[in-house]
Parts: C-alpha cells; sequence; structure tokens
C-alpha cells in the first residue's frame, strides 16, 4: 500500500506539476521569479543505502543515513558520493527519516517515520558535535491525535521532515490522505523531554512532505515533496516559521522519489533520493539591481 501511494503521488506530480498547490494554496511557480537550474552531479558510493537525511558535516562534506530497518549509522559523504567514513550508533534505526543540526553542530536525528499513523514512540536522537555521542532522546506524540490508527482519508500523522531553529524543532507532517492532503507544523525543545506537540498551523500540499531544511539566513524554508519543490519565504522572517508570505513551487520530477534536502547556500540545494542520486537546484532572482 505504501509504495502504490508513492507511485501514484510521483505519477501525478509529473503530470499537474505545481497546478494543483497554486490553486488550493496560492503557491507562484518558482520560475517566475527565479532562473532555476536542476542538475545531476553524482551518486553515493554504494555502501550508503537509501540516503534519507542530510546534515552538514564541515563546508565541503555531508552527514546522511539510511531508512527504516537499516544499520544505525550515520555516513560521511561529500558532493562526488563518495564514503569517508562511518559512525555507528548504539540506538535503534526503527524509522530514520530525517537530520537535523544545531548552531553548536549537534546533530538531530528524526526516528519517526510512521507510515501506518500507529506509532506512539516517536523520537529525535541528539548526538554531540566533535564525540558524536547520542546525549540526549527527545520524545513525542500528535497530541491531536485520537485514534491509532485515523481513518485513511485522516492519515495526517506520518513524519519524515524537521529543522532545528532557536532552540526549537520544527516538525513537518507527511499526509497520507490521497484526498486533501495537508502538512502540518508543530514545535517543540530541541532538548530531552517528553512532549505533546500541538499543530501551530496546516497547509494543503498536492506532494507529501518528505524532508526539510531551513536557509543559512533562517529566512526562508524548504520542503521537499514527490517530485516537488515549496520554498517559503515568512512575511515576518524574524523569530518565525510559518506558512505565511511568499509561497514557491517547482516541479522536479527529474529526481525521482527524493528523501533530503539541504541548503548549501541561500540560492542553492542538495537533493538526495532513495537510490542514492545527488541533485543540485540553483534559482537565482530574474531581476536583480
Amino acid at each position: 500500500m505504501t509504495q502504490l501511494f508513492t507511485i501514484y503521488v510521483y505519477l501525478q506530480s509529473l503530470i499537474c506539476g505545481c497546478s494543483g498547490d497554486r490553486w488550493h494554496s496560492d503557491f507562484v511557480r518558482l520560475r517566475k521569479d527565479y532562473k532555476v537550474k536542476v542538475q545531476r552531479i553524482a551518486t553515493v558510493d554504494e555502501g550508503i543505502l537509501e540516503s534519507s537525511g542530510l546534515a552538514h558535516a564541515s563546508d565541503s562534506t555531508f552527514w546522511t543515513h539510511g531508512d527504516s530497518g537499516l544499520k544505525s549509522d550515520l555516513f560521511l559523504t561529500n558532493l562526488k558520493g563518495d564514503l569517508l567514513d562511518v559512525v555507528s550508533l548504539p540506538v535503534s534505526n526503527y524509522d530514520w527519516e530525517d537530520l537535523a543540526k544545531d548552531k553548536a553542530g549537534n546533530l538531530y536525528i528524526g526516528d519517526f517515520g510512521n507510515n501506518a499513523n500507529t506509532r506512539t514512540d516517536l523520537r529525535v536522537y541528539k548526538v554531540q558535535a566533535g564525540t558524536m555521542a547520542v546525549t540526549d532522546t527527545i520524545n513525542f506524540r500528535f497530541a491531536d491525535q485520537e485514534v491509532f490508527p485515523p481513518p485513511f482519508r485522516k492519515r495526517h500523522y506520518d513524519l519524515e521532515a524537521f529543522f532545528y531553529r532557536s532552540d526549537s524543532l520544527y516538525l513537518f507532517s507527511k499526509s497520507r490522505a490521497l484526498f486533501k492532503p495537508i502538512t502540518r507544523l508543530y514545535k517543540m525543545p530541541a532538548q530531552a523531554g517528553e512532549y505533546d506537540v500541538q499543530p501551530q498551523e496546516e497547509l494543503r500540499l498536492q506532494s507529501p512532505v518528505t524532508a526539510a531544511d531551513i536557509a543559512p539566513a533562517e529566512d526562508a524554508f524548504a520542503l521537499l515533496g514527490y517530485g516537488r519543490l515549496y520554498l517559503f519565504k515568512p512575511a515576518s522572517a524574524a523569530g518565525k516559521v510559518n506558512f505565511n508570505g511568499k509561497r514557491y513551487c517547482l516541479p522536479i520530477g527529474r529526481t525521482g522519489q527524493a528523501e533530503a534536502v539541504l541548503y548549501l547556500s541561500p540560492g542553492q540545494l542538495l537533493v538526495s533520493n532513495e537510490r542514492g542520486k545527488l541533485y543540485l537546484v540553483t534559482f537565482a532572482p530574474r531581476h536583480q539591481n
């Protein structure tokens, strides 16, 4: 069922592009205001299985990890896809889905994949910079989910995307409803504890969200979907992460089942898919003074 759902959504994105998002949620085509280039640059080493999250390790290297059921390993790679290092962690990989990084260099591993909407043990592991030791576990549940699982039309509680900002983690849910799919924004402290997270906002999106990252200046953020990339520029950027302001959509069907996204610069994103292919998405304003 999960694989059929993914294929359905991906084919829909190839056929419809961003038309549904423009109609339902006031998205603007990214190419309208920006010059855009999407290019495949590499395939990661075969030792890196199902790249499902990305985070900076240095200016030129990146951490990634495998998906559910694989070893609890972090892989160090670069833009050529070389396997530079492997760090094994003493925690389970029930369903690792995304990576985030704070200003001190600590990593956060999102073990919160919830395909069937039945999990009650969602968690994030904090990995200390330098030592690469797991120092904290952040446990949480969706406060608005009362049934496990809910009816198919209300299965909005899968989760594959988050990022860090100002001592908080921002989570973006993945809908598995075929009709009127949405993403909900949640926020919780980036410190050990048990949290019931409340939805802050919700937005209708035609593609389920598979990854997220925030821009270096923290004035914009990106959500990745199957065949689509969504860019948000909140109207009030200072201290705010929300769905207000300018919203852009870019069809990126050639990237396949994309699972991870990372800002390399304000105008460049790195995208990886489940088959280990790496893509650069570069965009620059069409009209500059």
